[in-house]
């Protein structure tokens, strides 16, 4: 299991939300290139980067940011947040970002998702499965859309897609702990890699994904847990390899 701690950002800095609403946010005063720099030092071989400018308004107010902790940490970064056309998955893929998460674009735009599995390859598109009670939400986890998590899953997995980040959006930035029975749902249904989020809270909440048992669920991102300094980082990974 690996743990790949997160970073999202809005307006430059480096903020945490609650259930994904932008009216519940918590401002860190450390800079996220800071922020970054500390994961890598614990012992974080990937980073996961979340352009929440990108994911709530199209567009990003990030993208020297972003650049700027590629070039300067050399840790692999996955990248999601208003990411919705080849020209941009190929700008980041050129900057140095290893992985795009693709959301929204995924449900509104499945050719793009097959196009970009044959040119990109599949190692490189991540598809973000957002679930507001088992239903995929959208466009910044604003709107429901028709689609259950496993429905939506199986219909990428038919497209190419290996690999999907999984997040029970009434557990992100919650610290209720993780949401067992709606991933446990999606694992014994969807036969590739899954990362799990949302809710981590302590070391013990990763020891709980770990006794699923499920062969498919090998990372889990972890945000708030690590600001809020109820997880530490670099104890948890060396306990991790320690298992």
């Amino acid at each position: 299991m690996e743990i790949i701690p997160a970073i999202d950002l809005r307006n430059g800095h480096c903020v945490r939300l609650q259930e994904g609403d932008p009216n519940r946010q918590t401002l860190y005063s450390l800079s996220p290139v800071q922020v970054a720099v500390r994961f890598y030092e614990a012992g974080a071989r990937k980073i996961h980067v979340v352009d929440l400018d990108g994911a709530f308004e199209g567009r990003s107010n990030n993208v020297d940011l972003i650049r700027q902790i590629v070039a300067e940490v050399p840790v692999q970064i996955e990248l999601g947040g208003g990411i919705r056309s080849s020209e941009q998955i190929e700008k980041w893929l050129e900057h140095g970002v290893h992985q795009v998460i693709l959301g929204t674009a995924a449900v509104e735009q499945p050719e793009l998702i097959s196009k970009a599995v044959q040119h990109f390859s599949s190692g490189r598109i991540i598809v973000g499965v957002d679930a507001k009670q088992g239903q995929v939400a959208v466009h910044g986890w604003k709107t429901v859309s028709s689609f259950s998590a496993v429905e939506f899953c199986r219909k990428m997995i038919d497209l190419g897609v290996t690999r999907f980040i999984y997040t029970d959006i009434h557990t992100d930035g919650m610290m209720t702990g993780p949401d067992l029975n709606s991933l446990s749902a999606l694992l014994e249904n969807i036969p590739i890699s899954i990362t799990a989020s949302g809710g981590i809270r302590y070391y013990e909440d990763i020891l709980s994904l770990i006794n699923l048992q499920a062969e498919n669920l090998d990372s889990v991102i972890v945000g708030k847990a690590i600001y809020e300094n109820s997880l530490d980082l670099a104890r948890s990974i060396q306990m991790l390899k320690d298992r």
